[in-house]
């Protein structure tokens, strides 16, 4: 047996509060349908060669009211540095730009469920 391909599934509260934030902020377009967004809360969105499904649940939360997420989803933009630049002006928090130990240049911003979202270019590349 061989896997083919894996497409991340992220629970999110508000469907369309996410789709605005990864379609807005992160270019990715809904290749599903409008009438699966509205009739079962779910999206299938592309940006590049990336794929997500997005599927409005009741997130689990911790007894301080906030949601846990145990997964970082890592993405691989063609200009790490504009790309930090263009969000961090757009108004979201965003972590500083820094070269890590295993040599990537990179920063990370949550989505709006808290999910964390990392953003990394080979740094020996720049």
């Amino acid at each position: 047996m061989e896997l083919k391909k894996m497409t991340c599934m992220i629970q999110v509260k508000d469907i369309n509060k996410s789709l605005e934030f990864y379609e807005g902020l992160l270019d990715f377009k809904m290749v599903s349908t409008e009438e699966q967004l509205k009739d079962w809360k779910w999206a299938f969105i592309q940006s590049g060669g990336v794929e997500l499904m997005l599927s409005e649940s009741d997130c689990v939360e911790n007894p301080k009211g906030e949601h846990e997420f145990t997964a970082c989803y890592y993405f691989y933009p063609d200009d790490v540095e504009a790309f930090h630049e263009r969000i961090k002006t757009s108004g979201y928090k965003v972590s500083e730009l820094e070269i890590t130990f295993y040599k990537m240049k990179e920063f990370s911003l949550r989505d709006p469920d808290g999910h964390l979202l990392s953003f990394g270019q080979d740094a020996d590349s720049l």
